[in-house]
């Protein structure tokens, strides 16, 4: 049995995840193999999840499905039943638990998840959220060249404090890169074997990563422009781009949309949402690190 850390939960599991953080403070959720059939079930809805990806949701469960293959049943936000018969790499069956799986065990759990990397900025989550390949990890990782620590990569869970705050809970020390950004760092970053063998993409260790929640402060949606820059967005702008970036939405209830929508319109009110506009070179991040250092402390 390994005992794990993510999110702020405590993870008891069967299955060795290397990039987790060891943590032996209890059990909040269970990973495991076991037999899962969803035919056996009564549906309520089912459709696209993530690229590739599709779900099926009955009353108590989610089930993920990547090509056709289940590959695991999540339950009540407590556990993750994975399928020993999925056939899948290894390294991205793992990759596929800690990303769509767990994005929906968080929102099972009443979090608000986003797809958005994070970095602690002077004792702030600074988020960074954008469609798969616009440049989230890469800038993320820029900055935690620069000695930022990273939060979240990928997937950003968010609750409220007592006094209505924001609040972003820790991922793991791992960030998903290039090949071409691992080699603008001198390839100082521990990775791990592709995550797919038709993928470039590594999984790395993070020199620098922050274990403990952080109030919600700025969020940054990206965009790929010749121009480097930021620019405002109204609320209206800002609500809409909360909710495109939900790595939920598309699961959820009709009760727990609106519930959702009235969290996005109080974070909107509360944390600066603007457009980061990144360039198209990486021989730019400098440039783009700096303005984001300036941004942030206005």
């Amino acid at each position: 049995m390994f005992f794990y850390k993510a999110h702020g939960l405590s993870i008891q599991s069967t299955i060795t995840f290397p990039e987790l953080n060891k943590d032996n403070s209890g059990t909040d959720i269970k990973i495991e193999y076991g037999k899962i059939d969803s035919s056996s079930k009564d549906i309520l809805s089912e459709g696209i999840f993530r690229v590739a990806s599709s779900f099926k949701r009955t009353e108590n469960s989610v089930f993920l499905i990547w090509n056709d293959i289940e590959i695991c049943e999540i339950t009540h936000g407590k556990k993750i039943t994975v399928n020993p018969l999925t056939g899948i790499e290894e390294n991205f069956l793992r990759a596929l638990i800690l990303g769509p799986a767990f994005g929906i065990l968080l929102h099972q759990r009443g979090r608000l998840v986003l797809h958005a990397s994070t970095v602690n900025i002077n004792g702030g989550a600074v988020a960074f959220m954008g469609f798969n390949g616009g440049g989230k990890s890469t800038t993320t990782a820029a900055l935690n060249n620069k000695g930022y620590p990273l939060v979240c990569d990928d997937i950003s869970s968010v609750e409220f404090d007592e006094n209505g705050t924001p609040v972003v809970f820790p991922g793991f020390p791992r960030i998903k890169l290039w090949p071409e950004t691992i080699e603008m760092f001198n390839n100082d970053l521990e990775a791990f074997p592709r995550i797919h063998s038709e993928s470039k993409k590594r999984s790395c260790f993070t020199p620098e990563f922050y274990e403990g929640n952080l109030p919600l402060k700025w969020i940054y949606i990206i965009e790929k422009d010749d121009r480097i820059g930021v620019n405002n967005l109204s609320p209206q702008e800002s609500l809409i781009e909360l909710i495109r970036n939900s790595y939920c939405a598309n699961i959820f209830q009709s009760n727990e949309q609106s519930t959702n929508l009235a969290e996005y319109a109080t974070i909107v009110k509360c944390v600066p949402v603007k457009r980061l506009n990144t360039g198209n070179s990486l021989d730019k991040l400098h440039k783009l690190v700096k303005i984001v250092e300036e941004d942030t402390m206005n």
